[in-house]
């Protein structure tokens, strides 16, 4: 799996250079993680124009994707799993990494979901 982490040197092009990465795993079956500024571009380059998909938020997508076709597929979720793409917008960090694990079946599901309660709730409530 690539997984893509988020932050703002994605608006800035500074990791265009990752596409022909994207491209690759796309051509070989490998699914793609993006979480926050790293699913724009992902939405910008096309990828999530015809699969269900999240992001910072639809207008957000708008905005800072130009590129952006898929506007009839985003989904407002913390994080979206299809089609070897795991999209989600920047408060997810938790939800983001629950889905990666989940998809690469790390561990069995009920300890998952302890281990998702433990990072959402804490030691304390």
């Amino acid at each position: 799996m690539l997984i893509l982490v988020g932050g703002t040197s994605w608006l800035k092009s500074e990791n265009d250079d990752v596409k022909q990465v994207v491209d690759l795993c796309v051509e070989q079956g490998i699914p793609v993680a993006a979480i926050c500024d790293a699913s724009t571009f992902l939405a910008d380059n096309g990828y999530l124009d015809d699969i269900e998909h999240t992001g910072n938020s639809l207008p957000y997508l708008e905005e800072y994707a130009p590129g952006y076709k898929g506007s009839k597929h985003f989904i407002e979720k913390q994080v979206v799993s299809k089609e070897r793409f795991i999209t989600a917008n920047g408060t997810s960090a938790v939800e983001f990494a629950k889905e990666i694990l989940s998809y690469l079946q790390v561990m069995p599901e009920d300890q998952l979901e302890e281990w998702y309660h433990m990072f959402k709730v804490g030691f304390y409530k």
